[in-house]
Parts: structure tokens; C-alpha cells; sequence
């Protein structure tokens, strides 16, 4: 018996070396006929294979549920912190009669082309004054805060990354809200200048706008202190600046200094009437008495 399987064996190996028509349609009809025998010998293996993997996720079920449950504790107690600091801000907003901030209005679009050379990190956004973008704006991402518009048309616009060289982002850095300047120089981690020397300034420290100069909205996140050559630090975006597809502008307008009114500015700065004739003559008075005191 043996003998005869290792003959059909080495027989079929010759044929299946021979190129001939008949050898073709016999293999074809062997394969039809045999193709359903071992679809159905495989099920098991396969019902098996799968009824293995559930098992499996069966198994783990239970720590992700243990997991989960204990996620769930800590995040009802942040909840409960949460909830108590929302009512002792609006307790102490109320104390100073404080005036809440406006929400701000947003537009978003599609990056449509990009600049990267050595002396530009810009990109062109599907955005422009007919949908209310102006020049100064903040363009954010999911991530954060990526740059400001500096060219507005009617239906596109042109914003300037944080890591381009004409760059200048006013920051704060850490807790201790530590003043800087966020300064591009056109690679992916842009520098941060002008600390005060006694800064305490750490890696890791968050940064984000600091609003002064009324441009762009305090606090818009940016990245993380890294740091740099010597004693200087970096910034690493949060944002992936190289990969951006979609942002949203801020329509955020730099405070209006309102003028002084016109009645104080009356009294403080304007000449009654009659009273040009009235000044010359003291200011002659005085000019006589100081020759008279000098001879």
C-alpha cells in the first residue's frame, strides 16, 4: 500500500511536469472535484481558529472591563472637581463683577497649497473677506494655535506658520505665566527669546499666546518647552505643522482705543473765548519782570 502511494506520487509529479491538453483537463477536473472536499475539511479549522480568537477577547473582556471601571472612578472624580471649581469661579466672577468673554466666531477651510521653502512657512487657505477673514487673524487646528493671517483676498488668504522667520508670537510659558517672545527661524521647533534672567523656565512647560498687544486671543495653546543650543530653549508644536489639511480662523478684532471725550478735552486743552489777549498779556508781564529782575 505504501509501495502504490509513493508510485501515484511520483507519477503525478511527471505529469504535472508534462505539457499536454489532456494532462491540463484532467488536473482542471481534479481540481473541481476536490476543491468542495477541502472547503469542507477547512471549516473546522477555520470555526476553530476564529472560536479561538473569541475566546481570547472573551478573556480580556474582563480586564478591559476592570480597566474601565477604574477610569470611570477617576473621571467622576475629576467631574466632581471640575464642577466645584466651575462654582467657585463663578462665586468669585460674581464677587468682582467681572465681564464674561465673548465667544469667538470661527470660519474653517481647507489648506490649498503651501510654501516651504528656506525663507517661507506659509500656506493658502479657502478662506477670504467674503467669508469675514481679515489680516491679523489667528488660524488654529485641532492641536492648537499653527499661525496668523497676513494676506486676505476676496476668497482665498495667506497665513504666516509660527516657525516662519517673519514670525513674532508674544507667549506665555509654564505655570508662572512667564513672559517671552516666540520667535520663527524657519525650522520645526521655533525659539524662544526675551526671558527674564531670572525665569523659571523647565522642558516640558506648556506655552500659549499671551494677547498682549490685543492681536491675537490670550491663551491659545502652542506646544511644549524643549531644549535648545546653550541655554536657549525651543517650543515643539503640538500641531504638525508640515501636515496640516484643515484650519479655522478666529475672527478675533484687535480692542478699539475709544478717544477721549470731546467736553473733557475742552476743558483741559481748548482757550475760552476772549482768552488769546488775555494769555499774551501775562506772557508779556512775565517777560517784563524777568528783564527788570536781570538788570
Amino acid at each position: 500500500m505504501l509501495f502504490a502511494l509513493y508510485f501515484l506520487s511520483v507519477m503525478l509529479l511527471i505529469f504535472s511536469r508534462l505539457e499536454n491538453n489532456q494532462i491540463r483537463e484532467i488536473r482542471g477536473l481534479l481540481t473541481d472535484l476536490v476543491s468542495p472536499v477541502l472547503q469542507v475539511a477547512s471549516q473546522p479549522a477555520i470555526y476553530a481558529r476564529r472560536g479561538k480568537g473569541q475566546l481570547v477577547d472573551y478573556l480580556d473582556l474582563f480586564d478591559e472591563l476592570d480597566r474601565l471601571k477604574e477610569e470611570n472612578q477617576n473621571l467622576r472624580h475629576w467631574q466632581w472637581q471640575a464642577q466645584r471649581l466651575e462654582r467657585r469661579l463663578a462665586h468669585f466672577r460674581e464677587l468682582l463683577n467681572a465681564v464674561e468673554e465673548p465667544a469667538l466666531k470661527y470660519a474653517t477651510g481647507p489648506i490649498i497649497a503651501d510654501a516651504r521653502g528656506p525663507f517661507a512657512r506659509s500656506v493658502l487657505i479657502n478662506l477670504g473677506k467674503a467669508h469675514g477673514v481679515r489680516n491679523g487673524y489667528a488660524v488654529i487646528n485641532g492641536d492648537g494655535f499653527v499661525g496668523r493671517i497676513v494676506h486676505t483676498g476676496d476668497n482665498a488668504s495667506r497665513a504666516i506658520l509660527l516657525n516662519d522667520l517673519n514670525s513674532r508670537i508674544p507667549v506665555l510659558v509654564g505655570p508662572a505665566a512667564v513672559r517671552a517672545v516666540l520667535v520663527g527661524d524657519n525650522s520645526a521647533e521655533p525659539r524662544l527669546e526675551f526671558l527674564p534672567n531670572s525665569a523659571d523656565v523647565y522642558e516640558g512647560d506648556e506655552v500659549s499666546t499671551s494677547g498682549h498687544g490685543g492681536v491675537l486671543p490670550r491663551g491659545l495653546r502652542i506646544g511644549a518647552v524643549i531644549p535648545g543650543s546653550g541655554s536657549r530653549y525651543r517650543v515643539r508644536p503640538h500641531a504638525v505643522l508640515g501636515e496640516l489639511e484643515y484650519v479655522s480662523v478666529l475672527f478675533f478684532d484687535t480692542p478699539v482705543v475709544v478717544s477721549r471725550n470731546t467736553a473733557a478735552g475742552a476743558r483741559v486743552g481748548t482757550i475760552p473765548p476772549g482768552g488769546e489777549n488775555h494769555q499774551a498779556n501775562a506772557r508779556g508781564k512775565r517777560h517784563a519782570r524777568a528783564g527788570a529782575q536781570t538788570r
